[in-house]
């Protein structure tokens, strides 16, 4: 849903997002969950308000005809249980100014536990094009060829690519620390030979070279505010100096997709980076490798690599033919 779809409700019920996120700062969440959660409740606000019904009075049966109607609009079942979610910690909210209240989000969300299988996978020689056939004319695209460096030959996570700091590239060793994040795990991978010389110029030249533009803006959406002491250990940071590099990463991912159609998002990448380790190493190398906490997260990529046995076995099969 579009930012001005909720500004109307935002503005309707001021008062009550004010409060929630403060609650929420205060709790450190993340500013883009903070942002998200507050638009779901202007959402959830205005329709308890459309429905009659007070916020204190709604029940879990309530909660229901809330999904449904969501679902009627066509929210897909991941977005149905971030509102879920965000009504929860609304909740949890109204207990923290009154213990009476009860919340009846508690335990509920829409069951949706299927993995599909990684589809429309990139060649290897399609992911050494990304890499090489990047061309360097600027700052801007020198920093940008270290992220893609990153996301073609260690299968970093935008997440990761925040939490990365300076002292996690280790050029004397050829390794990059990789710290744990939400739903991943640490792990120390090795450096590509041509990825260790734009690393270096990034950190010699180009990111001191960024830092003096710190503050200064030009087109493109402000930060909120600017975090100068983690700016200073960051490895990757935003062309007007910030921390928060979400909008860089999209727009990056945008001008590949422009340059190779079939590029479809940072996470296709990730698949397809995954998919080739398992061809040469075992499970557990590339569970390591790919950060997963489950080793199940990892063998769903196994179909990938049985459907290339296949055909070979169907080409070389001395029956293949009859």
């Amino acid at each position: 849903m579009q930012k001005t779809k909720y500004k109307p409700y935002r503005g309707a019920y001021k008062e009550e997002i004010t409060g929630f996120e403060q609650w929420l700062k205060n709790r450190n969440y993340a500013k883009d969950t903070i942002r998200a959660d507050s638009n779901y409740i202007a959402l959830f606000l205005g329709w308890t308000a459309q429905e009659q019904t007070r916020i204190t009075e709604i029940t879990y049966n309530d909660l229901l005809t809330y999904i449904d109607h969501s679902i009627r609009k066509e929210d897909s079942n991941a977005l149905v249980n971030r509102k879920l979610g965000a009504i929860r910690k609304y909740y949890s909210y109204l207990q923290y100014t009154d213990k009476a209240i009860k919340n009846p989000a508690i335990g509920l969300f829409i069951r949706d536990r299927r993995q599909t299988v990684p589809t429309n996978l990139l060649t290897p020689e399609e992911l050494t094009a990304i890499y090489e056939n990047y061309q360097v004319i600027d700052l801007r695209s020198q920093r940008n060829k270290v992220i893609i460096g990153l996301l073609v030959y260690q299968g970093v996570t935008r997440e990761e690519l925040e939490k990365l700091e300076i002292t996690h590239i280790k050029l004397n060793s050829g390794k990059i620390e990789i710290p744990a994040g939400k739903h991943s795990n640490a792990r120390i991978l090795q450096l590509e030979a041509t990825q260790m010389l734009d690393l270096q110029e990034y950190l010699t030249i180009t990111r001191p070279e960024i830092l003096k533009s710190q503050g200064s803006y030009g087109i493109g959406r402000k930060p909120d505010s600017i975090n100068r002491e983690k700016t200073q250990t960051q490895l990757l940071i935003s062309m007007h100096g910030s921390d928060n590099i979400k909008n860089s990463f999209l727009h990056l991912v945008h001008a590949l997709r422009k340059s190779n159609p079939k590029i479809t998002t940072a996470q296709q990448i990730r698949q397809s980076v995954i998919t080739l380790w398992l061809k040469t190493k075992d499970l557990r190398t590339t569970q390591y490798m790919a950060g997963h906490r489950y080793v199940s997260s990892t063998e769903r990529y196994q179909i990938n690599n049985l459907e290339d046995l296949y055909n070979q076995l169907e080409k070389l099969h001395p029956l293949s033919n009859l």
